[in-house]
This record gives structure tokens, C-alpha cells and sequence, in this order.
């Protein structure tokens, strides 16, 4: 199952907190990373912190492996979780008449067609 998890900075942290503990926090994402247990990970553009996705049983394994983080030990982050599941097969709920072929991505092209009908 895949997990997304990202972190929040607890108040009052800053990088020049954490600092002293991202060379240990590096390593022990990467080695992870190299196991098969964390898929992606991503610095987050909105704030401090990371985006994580884990590929694990349940929830509750991903909140074991942050939950051993050495921020996390540290006090420094809170962790939210988001658990995903496989989509159901979309293609199942369309009727035979409706249009499902090829190119499927016709965004770009119907888009340059409305701005070409444009006075």
C-alpha cells in the first residue's frame, strides 16, 4: 500500500534548528529509499518540510519508520498520513457509446482549435 506522509516543523524550529540532524535524517531516508520502502520523496514548496511515499503495509508501519526520524526523535515534526489505494478501473463504469479512444490526452489540441476559432 502506498502512504504519503509529510511533515510540519513544530513551532519555534528553523533550519538552523534541525541543522546538526539532516545528515543522519538524509542517510536514514535514503537507506529506505534503497530498500524499497520509501518510493518518492520531495521537499515541500509551500513550507519547511518533506513529502514522503512510502510503500508499506498500513499506516501505522509508515508512522513507525517516521516515528524513528531523527527530527522526529528529536521532537522537531508532526507527521500527517495519507493512506492510498488502488483505483477502481474507471473504464468499468463507461458505457460502450461513450469515447474513450486514442489520442486520449486532447487538451492541448482542442484548446489550440478554440483560440484558432477565436475572432
Amino acid at each position: 500500500m502506498r502512504i504519503i506522509a509529510f511533515d510540519k516543523f513544530r513551532d519555534g524550529v528553523t533550519l538552523e534548528t534541525i541543522q546538526p540532524y539532516l545528515d543522519a535524517e538524509v542517510s536514514n531516508v535514503w537507506r529506505l529509499w534503497k530498500a524499497g520502502i520509501v518510493r518518492e520523496n520531495y521537499a515541500r514548496a509551500d513550507e519547511l518540510g518533506v513529502v514522503i511515499v512510502f510503500e508499506v503495509a498500513d499506516v501505522e508501519t509508515a508512522k513507525m519508520y517516521t516515528d524513528d526520524f531523527p527530527l522526529s526523535k528529536a521532537g522537531f515534526l508532526e507527521w500527517s498520513f495519507i493512506a492510498l489505494q488502488i483505483p477502481l478501473p474507471i473504464e468499468t463504469l463507461f458505457r460502450r457509446e461513450i469515447d474513450i479512444e486514442p489520442p486520449f490526452d486532447r487538451t492541448r489540441s482542442e484548446s489550440l482549435a478554440s483560440i484558432k476559432d477565436l475572432p
